[in-house]
């Protein structure tokens, strides 16, 4: 078994996704967690090719980018998808994933307070409910418990009717870890959109999820 560390700042932010996926798959690995400080003192002793974080060691070679980590991440714990249908889909959920931060990021960083309300209310008003409803449209054309998984059909004997069965993938993650953020932001944010509060909830009540949620340092 390969031995991993994940290096990152003392945040969810851009490795949460990636740690998800540790828990999810049951596997061990040391999460290290640094002040924007220490990382430039680190940065002369890791082969970073960036300069950024997070960063993933396994067995001592540096793998770097965080989606790029997450999606390494997700191929080697069987939580990328199995087909390239459910792996479009992983990606699908990764782009919403980074345009909501871009929204998000633009919002908070705007230093006049009057511009940065009005942002922050077009952003929540606006952009986050037509983002959740393209979400909710993708979830329920997929006809299962998750946004992807392991494609499994069952059909009756005359083929009439198909049960799709779905599992965990890296795409739930992204999804899951921006409504952690947005319900922080609104708890009623998913009440509107049944498939994405339903979905919310297995990923809540998944024991390894629940877990790590419970574990882990409070950022």
């Amino acid at each position: 078994m390969p031995t991993y560390k994940l290096t990152y700042f003392h945040s969810r932010g851009l490795a949460e996704v990636t740690r998800y996926l540790f828990a999810a798959a049951g596997v061990e690995y040391e999460d290290v967690r640094v002040t924007g400080e220490e990382w430039e003192n680190m940065k002369k002793d890791h082969h970073s090719p960036f300069g950024q974080l997070p960063i993933l060691e396994v067995d001592g070679k540096v793998y770097c980018q965080s989606h790029a980590i997450a999606h390494f991440a997700a191929r080697e714990f069987g939580l990328a998808g199995k087909n390239t249908e459910e792996e479009y889909i992983t990606f699908v959920l990764q782009g919403a994933f980074t345009d909501l931060l871009q929204k998000l990021g633009a919002a908070n960083r705007e230093s006049d307070p009057e511009k940065k309300a009005e942002l922050q209310k077009d952003v929540f008003g606006n952009y986050v409910p037509s983002w959740l409803r393209a979400l909710e449209e993708i979830f329920q054309q997929g006809n299962g418990s998750y946004f992807a998984g392991d494609g499994v059909s069952i059909s009756s004997g005359d083929n009439t009717n198909t049960l799709q069965i779905h599992t965990l993938t890296i795409g739930d993650f992204y999804f899951f870890h921006a409504c952690e953020y947005l319900k922080g932001v609104n708890p009623q944010t998913l009440d509107q959109y049944p498939g994405l509060n339903g979905l919310f909830d297995r990923i809540v009540a998944n024991p390894r999820v629940a877990e790590w949620r419970e574990k882990r340092p409070l950022t």
